[in-house]
């Protein structure tokens, strides 16, 4: 028995040992435990700071949402961009709720096309504020999907660009105002030849309406003598008319209205309005359009504006040249691609220098005595707006050519004209 007691007791102590150890144990795994929590909240602390200042600095709107739950996590920035509460629960109803209604239907068919298992999604869109305000807002989200194609998540940002849509709209108002001051300076320089090009017509139906009164007052009228000299005044009181309506559309100012423009006419109201000018500078065009030339999209009167700019300024190059030596020739024909109508103006000036064939389409930048410089660089603006280009080249004989594009309506119409006229032939 008085063996056993040491056993026994040395037993006790190794358990109290254990005990002490896994108490030892747990504590260190508690301490651990909670410096591991410690160190997650501050970093999640951390990164929710650097969140809000990357935000506060980007005017970025962070956000998640996750489709099991139907909940929202939107940053502070986020909240206030998309119009939201400061605090709360956020659901998917809540978020779409604060896109404008005539946006929210196209946002929801846009996420609800099924695609790979992720992809990024971006748009435009209108928000509607607590005060009933409309912002334009940029969001993107970067969308995720199971096998099936449902949405399981999506996370992304919002900018507020309400700001940059305003000054957009500024500057494009102060750009149709300077388009509009242009025009106006271009047919002031038309000013002297369209004079004579209305006198012409007012002239001749001044003469034809006297002859008229003369033949009344014989004896013997002589009905289709008179009918021939009115047809002659209702022919030239149509033409001072088309001058006349070509002028008021071009000094009109208004927004720029997109639509089908056949390019083959808009090449001869330019000549028309330019006559007078070409006559009285003894300059000879001639044109070359290919057959079956596709209508393209733009605003009739800005590309007015170009093509005539473009005449002008080809004019003008020659005024060196000898009268027999003023040759213009407009070309216009369909872009290898097929995809746009290349519209060239060629001249038999003196050609431009190297290193002045970008520079000619800077602002103020001319070669003119007294010309502004704004002339190439509204047209190269205008063209850009239309999805086209303006370049300049030198010829390889002689003078320079400009040359510019604008995308075709359609190619399905191209192809029609071509084969309708196949079919004629």
């Amino acid at each position: 028995m008085d063996m056993l007691l040491p056993h026994t007791f040395a037993g006790g102590v190794a358990i109290v040992l254990v005990a002490v150890a896994l108490q030892f144990a747990l504590v260190a795994f508690t301490f651990g435990q909670r410096r591991r929590r410690f160190s997650a909240e501050k970093l999640f602390a951390d990164n929710q700071e650097r969140l809000a200042l990357l935000s506060s600095i980007s005017s970025l709107g962070f956000w998640s949402w996750d489709a099991a739950t139907d909940r929202v996590w939107a940053s502070t920035q986020a909240r206030g961009i998309l119009g939201l509460a400061a605090d709360g629960t956020l659901l998917r109803g809540t978020l779409l709720g604060a896109i404008h209604p005539d946006d929210r239907a196209g946002v929801l068919r846009t996420i609800s096309v099924t695609a790979g298992p992720s992809e990024t999604l971006e748009r435009e869109l209108r928000v509607v504020g607590t005060g009933g305000e409309i912002r334009w807002i940029t969001a993107k989200a970067c969308v995720h999907r199971n096998p099936k194609g449902a949405v399981l998540r999506a996370a992304g940002y919002v900018v507020d660009d309400s700001q940059r849509k305003r000054a957009a709209t500024e500057l494009l108002k102060l750009q149709e105002k300077l388009t509009h001051l242009t025009r106006v300076a271009l047919l002031g320089e038309l000013s002297g030849a369209l004079a004579h090009e209305l006198q012409q017509p007012l002239t001749a139906i001044l003469c034809n309406a006297q002859a008229a009164q003369l033949l009344v007052a014989k004896e013997h009228l002589d009905v289709q003598e008179l009918s021939e000299i009115l047809r002659e005044i209702v022919s030239d009181d149509k033409h001072a008319g088309q001058v006349i309506q070509r002028l008021r559309a071009l000094l009109m100012r208004g927004e720029t209205q997109f639509a089908r423009v056949d390019i083959e006419e808009l090449l001869r109201d330019v000549l028309s309005l330019a006559r007078g000018t070409l006559m009285e500078r003894n300059v000879q065009v001639s044109t070359r359009i290919e057959a079956d030339m596709p209508g393209v999209q733009g605003d009739r009167v800005e590309l007015q504006q170009v093509l005539l700019n473009l005449v002008l300024n080809a004019c003008e190059s020659m005024s060196g040249n000898s009268a027999r030596d003023r040759r213009v020739e407009i070309v216009i024909s369909l872009a290898p691609d097929q995809e746009s109508v290349r519209t060239s103006v060629l001249d038999c000036g003196g050609g431009i220098d190297g290193d002045r064939l970008e520079r000619v389409f800077e602002p103020f930048f001319t070669t003119k005595a007294g010309g502004m410089g704004l002339g190439l660089a509204i047209s190269q603006s205008i063209i850009s707006a239309h999805g086209g280009r303006l370049w300049a080249t030198n010829r390889s004989d002689r003078g320079a050519a400009f040359h510019f594009t604008l995308p075709v309506v359609t190619r399905e119409e191209y192809h029609e004209r071509r084969s309708a006229n196949c079919v004629h032939s």
